[in-house]
């Protein structure tokens, strides 16, 4: 994948979250995840932004079949996917409630 897309630079993903450009669908992904994880006030989720236009290794790596698509990878299992402009607080709240029980809903 591509590494210059990291929010953090060599850092390890929580969170992978698939966009295609800057369609309106991305855009409003990329905002409502941003805006989630902030309201998370935790600086234990890390996320990767992944443009499939500029790095199609996710496609066939996590078996992404639309995008927007906020994928993670769970150790030893198969990877938990949401796929959406992630407009449904609620949904996205549990989706990262579940990561590693770190959070609370």
């Amino acid at each position: 994948m591509n590494p210059g897309n990291d929010r953090d630079s060599g850092a390890s993903a929580d969170l992978v979250l698939f966009v295609t450009g800057n369609s309106p669908r991305s855009l409003r992904a990329r905002a409502n995840l941003a805006k989630a994880v902030e309201e998370t006030a935790s600086d234990h989720i890390t996320v990767r932004h992944v443009d499939l236009l500029e790095d199609t290794g996710g496609i066939t790596e996590y078996g992404i079949f639309a995008t927007p698509a906020l994928v993670h990878v769970r150790d030893g299992g198969e990877p938990a996917v949401l796929y959406g402009d992630l407009s449904n607080e609620a949904e996205l709240q549990r989706f990262l409630a579940n990561l590693d029980g770190r959070l609370s809903a």
